[in-house]
């Protein structure tokens, strides 16, 4: 599979995180600095990551397309500065099929992405997405 067991970032350790108005260092309104080595949440951010249309996507198992199965996977991976995805950092949180995990996990260093902004600063940001793969009918 290619995941990464580690975390990126453990929610729990975000200063404010469950605070009304909290807001962690680095975070508009805090007065810091964005830092270029945390990567954030998509609460966190002014503007969250966004996919670049046509920069790629997940190829549908033929196997599992000839057999007519549909599903999805919801996946974690960290997006980077240059809107590219930290491969190590891939992890899926639930999938319908390992073979769909897999074409994504194949699919993910040719995505691109927008990457998130605070500040007006590009800064890394921790995503989950979910991706379906749906028979056209």
């Amino acid at each position: 599979m290619g995941g990464s067991t580690a975390k990126v970032t453990n929610e729990a350790d975000v200063p404010g995180r469950d605070v009304a108005g909290g807001v962690n260092s680095g975070v508009v309104g805090s007065g810091g600095a964005p830092n270029a080595d945390q990567a954030y949440f998509d609460f966190q951010v002014e503007k969250p990551v966004a996919p670049i249309p046509g920069s790629g996507a997940p190829r549908y198992p033929d196997i599992l397309r000839s057999a007519g199965v549909e599903g999805e996977v919801l996946a974690q991976f960290v997006v980077d500065t240059s809107g590219r995805v930290d491969i190590s950092s891939y992890k899926v949180i639930r999938t319908s099929h390992e073979l769909f995990a897999a074409s994504l996990w194949a699919a993910l260093p040719a995505m691109r992405f927008m990457p998130a902004e605070v500040g007006g600063r590009k800064v890394k940001q921790l995503v989950q997405q979910p991706f379906v793969f749906a028979l056209q009918r």
